[in-house]
C-alpha cells in the first residue's frame, strides 16, 4: 500500500499537469487556437521568463488551485497562507530533497527545473494571491 499510494499519485499529478486537449475531428487543421488556449511550456534554461503568474498556472494552479487555496490531493498545506520565506524555503527544500513528506518526490519533479530567480519570483509571488 506505501508503494500503490505515492504510485497513483504521481499519475494522478502527470494527468494534473496534461493541458493540451484533444482536437475534434472537426476542426480544420488551417484553424488557430485562441490565444488564451495556448500554454507556453516553461524553458528550464538560465534565461527562463520570471512570470511568475504563468510558471504558477503551469506547475501548481492544477494541484493547489488557482489561488493557492487548495490542499494539494488532500496532503499538503495550503500555499496561500505561507508567507514568502516559508514558500522559498519549501520550494529550495523540495529541489534538494530534504523537505517534505508524502508529497516529496512529486514536488521534486515539479520544482527541480526552476532557476533561483523562478524560485524567488514564485516564493515572491504565491502569497498575492
Amino acid at each position: 500500500m506505501k508503494i500503490i499510494l505515492p504510485l497513483l499519485c504521481s499519475l494522478l499529478l502527470i494527468g494534473c499537469n496534461d493541458q493540451t486537449a484533444p482536437q475534434s475531428s472537426s476542426t480544420k487543421s488551417s484553424e488557430v487556437a485562441p490565444p488564451s488556449a495556448t500554454v507556453t511550456p516553461l524553458p528550464a534554461t538560465a534565461n527562463a521568463p520570471l512570470d511568475p503568474a504563468l510558471m504558477f498556472s503551469q506547475k501548481c494552479a492544477s494541484c493547489h488551485g488557482a489561488k493557492g487555496e487548495k490542499s494539494a490531493l488532500g496532503k499538503s498545506q495550503i500555499i496561500a497562507d505561507r508567507t514568502e520565506q516559508q514558500i522559498k524555503d519549501a520550494l529550495k527544500g523540495y529541489q534538494a530533497g530534504t523537505y517534505g513528506k508524502e508529497m516529496k518526490i512529486l514536488m521534486q519533479g515539479q520544482v527541480k527545473s526552476l532557476t533561483p530567480e523562478q524560485t524567488d519570483a514564485l516564493a515572491k509571488y504565491i502569497p498575492t494571491l
